[in-house]
């Protein structure tokens, strides 16, 4: 499994996970995962300033970690976005009181 694969499975699961357990709504975000892949799907937003679907949900549950912008900041993935993508993201993190 590649990493882009391999990210792409870790943010269904996440996207999953928000929506069954916390109530966030992330059906797009599924859908999106799966039509156009992981990587593709992270970076779309990122270029066009938008939060993950469920984002905002998981932020007041407490529950970012589950976010794909969170995932996004995971060490292990830093060779799929550019340093911008990724600040981008921590940025967002930071702004709904994540860290």
């Amino acid at each position: 499994m590649t990493l882009a694969q391999t990210f792409q499975a870790e943010a269904m699961a996440h996207a999953q996970t928000a929506m069954l357990s916390h109530g966030a709504p992330t059906k797009r975000l599924f859908q999106n995962l799966q039509t156009h892949g992981g990587v593709e799907t992270a970076k779309d937003l990122v270029k066009r300033h938008r939060y993950s679907d469920g984002f905002d949900a998981l932020a007041q549950c407490g529950h970012l970690e589950l976010s794909l912008e969170a995932l996004m900041t995971k060490g292990k993935y830093a060779s799929l976005f550019t340093d911008e993508e990724v600040n981008w993201c921590l940025d967002a993190l930071l702004g709904a009181g994540y860290f």
